[in-house]
């Protein structure tokens, strides 16, 4: 049979591999850089072939592939593998050859003849076409266009910040280097043997030695490809910038991102490279340079992002896609914590990406749309939110897989804590005995879900099943028409048994019965009928209480925290303790709300009984601290034991105000009624969302 050049690539590093050292088909997918799926199929031929010549090859399940021959028959194999594959167009070799055109074609400076390239490749003419109708899918992703003109040639067109994507995109899939981390790193190692072609070994030299400086200087933190990454896109800056080539300043996407610290470590950067290679200073580079570090991971992971304001956007931005995709699903994720922190983590670099324009490769793309498809059309959806809140035209298929992954393991956290069992612990007294139980209990099942301990004489069987309990497990015998199992607190090697079998039992009864099939919601609560009784009254006269207001022209922040006192203040009384509050909040913590562009002032008040909820609009704007202010959203709840409903109420309506760009372009326009209609409708759809909460209604299912 015929061997393919795949499978030669499978055979030679299994060959590299001792005989007793299995491999897994991660690792061959890794390093030939094709999916595990295509390495299983490729494997059926190896299989094959290996049989057919006499070579055992062992296959363990979860283990991995072996080569079960001694050094001697290694090397006949590897001989006969020379001789097989001597004549194969392998898929090394077009993928080589098409690395070369690449380069070919973003480092020439004029059209190329394709006799030309045919020539330098070693192809025939209709070979070079095939290839360069294999790579224009791969140039379209970067926005670069590839024409082919008779009589003039082979050449790209597209903007510059395209051609440095795409450019620094190739040389970085030729940096073959790995790095030591126990010794100083040789960045430009990947120069000397040829891996990064066309730009001067000189200029890779100086810039590798400028950027181990700033990340000193500035105390960044890079990780060995980030690091790598830059050093390629920092030569490849010097490179095009020597040649008259320039980021003109329509391209640049950060040109009023200033404040922003990426700026001010790309602007050092930039000083550095000007100052070295007698560079124009533009604007416009040192822009886009900030945009791109807004890319990578710069800042160590144990310090507290630099800017609360970005920290604020991001994190509000996270909450509303993982609202959007929830609902989408029809999945409720607002209790998982952890993908909110993992979702807000990825998101940190990913929107510097997107606003860069710089697309992410990702690797597992096309399993992620098949496998996981509803969940992948649900995100694909659900970044809406990123275009709205963000200067974001597309999000790229791979950002959307990745962001998919994050959904897909908190499904899995839902399913699994869904199918956990819940037990209630009992002794005599409540305490004591059932906290030893409770240590021994966690030991030995750290997945059951321990609901906590009660005394023997507070069971209420009726709380027990509206509370979900599936198990009481107890110190003492009982006397209840519950489940309930008999156990000593040291627990037995006769306990466990028991305990296997019964939580083996409920554990099957939870899967067979599955989300659809759950038991009868439990009627309301008295608490939660008030708070669904207040929770209605006052959105209604919230939205009685709603003042727009427009201000004098004022001066300072602290005029403004002054007037937007005075808009619910009924006495000259009441002004001075609104304007206490307020003012001591914005002196708290800056008050400053950069979607917004305007101040968020709010606080807790004996003198009011009902929510005060405004916008102060100013016009001209007030500039403070290097901070435009344009408005001032006033709100005020009462200073009360129990106000739940009011701080619920607010918090919904700041995080519409960030999520519907719409409602915020009402109070700019002083649009009182608009802006009453769209507050409404968003305010009794949570209330909607706060009664089926309550009553366990699950939400509809949607399939998009």
């Amino acid at each position: 049979m015929q061997l393919t050049a795949r499978a030669g690539d499978i055979i030679q590093i299994l060959l590299r591999f001792p005989q007793n050292h299995p491999v897994t088909v991660a690792v061959i997918s890794e390093e030939l850089g094709i999916s595990s799926r295509s390495v299983q199929r490729e494997l059926i031929t190896v299989e094959q072939w290996l049989a057919k010549n006499h070579f055992r090859l062992i296959r363990k399940r979860s283990v991995g592939l072996m080569l079960d021959e001694p050094e001697e028959r290694r090397k006949e194999l590897f001989s006969l593998l020379q001789s097989q594959t001597a004549e194969l167009p392998g898929v090394e070799d077009r993928r080589h050859r098409q690395n070369l055109l690449c380069h070919y074609l973003l480092f020439a400076d004029e059209p190329l003849k394709s006799m030309y390239l045919a020539a330098q490749l070693g192809v025939s003419e209709g070979t070079l076409m095939a290839d360069l109708n294999q790579l224009t899918p791969w140039f379209e992703k970067y926005h670069l266009q590839l024409n082919r003109r008779p009589g003039l040639g082979i050449f790209l067109e597209g903007p510059e910040t395209a051609r440095r994507q795409a450019s620094a995109s190739c040389l970085f899939d030729q940096a073959t280097l790995r790095f030591d981390p126990n010794e100083e790193r040789q960045t430009d190692e990947p120069v000397r043997r040829g891996h990064i072609r066309d730009i001067d070994y000189a200029i890779v030299s100086k810039v590798s030695a400028i950027l181990s400086d700033c990340e000193k200087q500035l105390r960044l933190h890079l990780s060995d490809n980030e690091h790598l990454r830059l050093l390629i896109y920092l030569s490849l800056t010097v490179y095009r910038m020597q040649k008259g080539c320039f980021i003109p300043e329509e391209e640049s996407i950060f040109s009023q991102k200033s404040m922003e610290p990426e700026y001010a470590i790309a602007d050092y950067m930039a000083r550095l490279l000007r100052q070295h290679f007698k560079l124009p200073n533009m604007i416009s580079e040192t822009g886009y340079l900030a945009a791109y570090l807004t890319g990578i991971h710069i800042w160590p992971a144990q310090s507290v992002d630099l800017t609360r304001r970005r920290d604020f956007d991001i994190h509000q931005v996270t909450l509303a896609l993982i609202r959007r995709v929830g609902d989408l699903l029809g999945m409720d994720f607002s209790g998982d914590s952890r993908l909110l922190k993992d979702l807000e983590g990825h998101l940190q670099p990913a929107i510097g990406r997107l606003r860069a324009g710089i697309t992410i490769e990702n690797p597992l793309l096309e399993e992620f749309q098949e496998k996981y498809s509803r969940v992948y059309q649900a995100c694909e959806t659900g970044t809406d939110v990123l275009r709205d809140m963000f200067p974001v035209s597309e999000v790229s298929p791979g950002e959307v897989g990745f962001i998919t992954i994050y959904f897909v393991m908190a499904m899995e956290r839902k399913e699994k804590q869904e199918r956990r069992i819940s037990v209630m612990l009992v002794c005599p007294a409540g305490i004591g005995s059932s906290r030893l139980l409770a240590s021994n209990l966690k030991k030995e099942y750290p997945d059951l879900f321990i609901r906590g301990t009660m005394s023997a004489f507070e069971i209420d069987c009726e709380k027990l099943k509206r509370d979900g309990v599936d198990l009481v497990i107890s110190t003492i015998k009982l006397n209840i028409p519950y489940r309930y199992l008999q156990v000593n607190p040291l627990l037995t090697r006769q306990d466990k048994m028991l305990l296997n079998s019964r939580l083996t039992l409920l554990q099957q009864k939870k899967v067979q019965a599955g989300p659809e099939s759950a038991a009868p919601a439990a009627p309301l609560s008295r608490k939660e009928v008030e708070y669904i009784s207040s929770l209605g009254t006052e959105i209604y006269r919230f939205l009685e209480h709603v003042r727009i207001g427009q201000a004098p022209v004022l001066g300072t922040r602290k005029e403004v925290i002054l007037h937007a006192a005075s808009l619910f203040a009924e006495s000259e009384e009441m002004e001075q303790e609104f304007y206490r509050i307020l003012n001591d909040r914005d002196q708290m913590a800056d008050t400053y709300i950069k979607p917004f562009h305007a101040l968020l002032l709010h606080g807790r008040s004996s003198m009011t009984d009902h929510i005060c909820f405004g916008y102060l609009h100013l016009e001209p704007p007030v500039y403070d601290r290097t901070q435009i202010i344009l408005g001032a959203i006033v709100a005020l709840i009462p200073d009360a034991p129990d106000n739940t409903v009011h701080t619920s109420i607010v918090s919904e309506t700041i995080g519409a105000l960030l999520e519907n760009p719409r409602l915020l372009e009402t109070l700019r326009n002083m649009d009182d009624a608009r802006f009453i209609e769209l507050l409404e409708n968003t305010l009794l759809r949570f209330y909607r969302q706060t009664v089926s909460s309550c009553l366990k209604i699950p939400s509809p299912r949607k399939d998009h």
